[in-house]
């Protein structure tokens, strides 16, 4: 598990770009919303591949952090349109949303957004108060995409057979990003300083008194 976990990380953007690539890929041979749906998903794919690509070569040349910001900003924005844009084709299409579906989609599109303002705020501003909220936001954003996968555009729960994989996937692997840049570096290098400052010095022999 830790071997498939140390080969995950740093190759999760270019695993996450692939995914979404070849599943929006398809959507370009639509029309409408369909099609625009395409267009973004195969822009905001190619960022992710060719920072995860990137960041194989050049490493911690990379700016981290500001990388890490618009990789889930990004994200988050973009389900954002996604949500929209299916919560005005399910009302137009199927002419019927159940309390169920309205109240998904709100939660959607306001913690879609929610997490593209907070997250920022703290990562660049060092409070914990700020930290914590983003911890709330993204335990709220990987609920909304869970929830999107359980319950239909009209409000019903999704039996086992159509669950999509593939989507299942992509939030997987997004939640799994998501959260480990919210572990801050500096609470890792305190606590080695602490434990090497815990560490008895070791004990310099004596010279003989003459």
């Amino acid at each position: 598990m830790k071997k498939a976990a140390d080969f995950l990380m740093p190759n999760i953007l270019i695993i996450f770009g692939a995914l979404l690539f070849l599943f929006f890929l398809n959507y370009l041979s639509g029309q409408g919303a369909t099609l625009a749906i395409g267009i973004i998903a195969t822009i905001v794919s190619v960022y992710y591949l060719a920072i995860g690509i990137l960041g194989l070569f050049l490493g911690d040349k990379l700016p981290k952090k500001v990388i890490e910001v618009v990789s889930v900003c990004l994200f988050a924005v973009f389900m954002f349109t996604y949500f929209l844009i299916a919560l005005i084709q399910a009302a137009q299409i199927d002419n019927f949303m159940g309390p169920t579906a309205w109240i998904i989609a709100i939660l959607s599109l306001v913690g879609s957004l929610a997490l593209a303002g907070i997250y920022p705020a703290a990562r660049f501003v060092n409070k914990k108060g700020l930290l914590g909220l983003a911890y709330l936001f993204s335990a709220i954003f990987a609920l909304v995409l869970l929830l999107n996968i359980l319950f239909t555009p009209r409000g019903n729960s999704t039996v086992l057979g159509n669950i999509d994989l593939i989507l299942v996937a992509i939030y997987g692997v997004f939640v799994i990003y998501l959260f480990g840049t919210l572990k801050p570096a500096d609470e890792v290098e305190e606590k080695r300083e602490k434990v090497t400052e815990a560490e008895p010095a070791e004990e310099q022999p004596q010279e003989p008194a003459e």
